[in-house]
């Protein structure tokens, strides 16, 4: 008993787990969040948690601890009339310094924002590949359509096959059919199972590989919406994440720039230096003791100042190779753009030719069927007519498809993406 409701409860929860009806945008979604990639952008963020932090210590006091003992073989002697000195010759020396920035010309403040921005860039390279994802996932999921469109075509197919049969066999029993006609049926039949077999090990491929992308559980009878990626409201706007990454990676070549302006700035210290040992500044005095000294420091390394010519010069070829690298991404955009709308203009048409084709090839499979039933044509007459009707069915599912397909395209290589 408690063995059979551990198995009811499991099956409950497979059914309950299970899809029972999805779309497109909602796999890309699914399959974005489910990539190992996408949880990459975070490690980004951490990264740059890290080195902000870093650049921030800049400005805490730095400390240098030296501690020193010399002795040395000659000193310093005074032999004066009435006064004679004789220094040892050993001296010690602790000393602590504490040194603290005052003023960096902007430096910190500025390689803090190249930070954040850098971090930014790695995400939206992050993105740009979890985006090529969105291709695969569109692929895979047009293949299901088709698939279960070929699999409802064979079906049709064999429920057709299954009547002519049992009429087919009502007509040799009354000796009006000859048995080769029924045979003739009866093998188009055990191929029409053969394909069947051959299409539903396929579809369950295609949901295996589907199910693995997006983290989901997705099934042969998982019912697939046919809805393009990203709507149906075509747009003139390019919101591609490649072109988001080179207006980043232009910004960040500006902010370079601009750091190197603030590196050839001097900078301005607070330093006290606090001693004990002998000697100290008063050679005179060797007894150990503590003394120290304070001072205000200002560095500049005015060779900084050189190069500053030469960042431009890098800067304005790193921004036109930037532009080279837009006006390319761009020209490749269109290009699709308009392979793929002449697709969709194409598909209109040629569906509503498959319309009138299919329309004429049931009328003419219809007076077939009964000819064949009145025993006026033979069966394999009938079965050529037969698969005329069904391969011109089979033909609207994949132009619809098909039209569905170049519409995601149009709408992926747009950017335009709903999840």
């Amino acid at each position: 008993m408690y063995k059979l409701s551990f198995v009811f409860l499991c099956f409950t929860f497979t059914a309950f787990s299970q899809e029972t009806s999805i779309s497109l945008d909602s796999c890309i979604r699914w399959s974005t969040v489910h990539y190992p990639l996408y949880r990459q952008s975070e490690m980004f963020k951490a990264q740059m948690v890290v080195n902000v932090q870093g650049i921030k210590e800049s400005w805490l006091p730095k400390l240098n601890l030296n501690l020193q003992g010399t002795y040395q073989s000659e000193v310093v002697q005074f032999n004066l009339p009435g006064f004679t000195t004789h220094f040892p010759h050993d001296s010690y020396l602790g000393s602590m310094a504490v040194e603290q920035l005052l003023f960096d010309g902007g430096t910190s403040r500025r390689q803090t924002h190249l930070e954040a921005m850098n971090s930014e860039i790695e995400i939206q390279k992050n993105k740009v590949e979890i985006y090529r994802l969105v291709d695969r996932v569109n692929q895979i999921y047009m293949a299901i359509l088709l698939a279960k469109a070929n699999i409802s075509m064979l079906e049709l197919l064999q429920d057709n096959l299954m009547k002519r049969s049992v009429n087919a066999a009502v007509g040799v029993s009354n000796g009006m059919v000859l048995q080769t006609q029924l045979d003739e049926i009866e093998v188009e039949l055990l191929k029409t199972q053969q394909q069947l077999i051959e299409a539903k090990e396929n579809l369950n491929g295609l949901c295996a590989s589907l199910s693995i992308l997006t983290g989901k559980s997705i099934a042969a009878t998982t019912e697939l919406q046919a809805s393009p990626a990203g709507g149906k409201t075509l747009s003139a706007s390019i919101a591609r994440p490649e072109s988001t990454l080179l207006l980043m990676q232009e910004s960040a070549l500006s902010e370079k720039y601009k750091l190197s302006t603030n590196l050839a700035l001097p900078k301005l210290y607070f330093n006290v230096v606090g001693n004990y040992g002998r000697p100290g500044p008063n050679f005179i005095n060797q007894d150990l003791r503590f003394f120290g000294s304070g001072n205000i420091a200002l560095r500049w390394n005015i060779s900084n100042l050189y190069g500053l010519s030469r960042e431009r010069k890098k800067f304005d070829i790193n921004r036109k190779v930037l532009e080279i690298q837009r006006d390319q991404l761009n020209q490749n955009i269109e290009s699709s753009l308009t392979t793929h709308a002449a697709q969709l203009a194409a598909m209109d048409q040629v569906i509503q030719l498959d319309e009138k084709i299919i329309q004429k090839k049931s009328e003419i499979t219809s007076v077939s069927a009964n000819q064949l039933d009145n025993g006026k044509i033979t069966s394999t007459v009938y079965l050529l007519q037969l698969n005329d009707e069904m391969a011109a069915r089979l033909n609207l599912k994949v132009h619809e498809i098909k039209r569905l397909n170049a519409w995601s395209n149009y709408n992926i290589t747009l950017g335009l993406i709903n999840f």
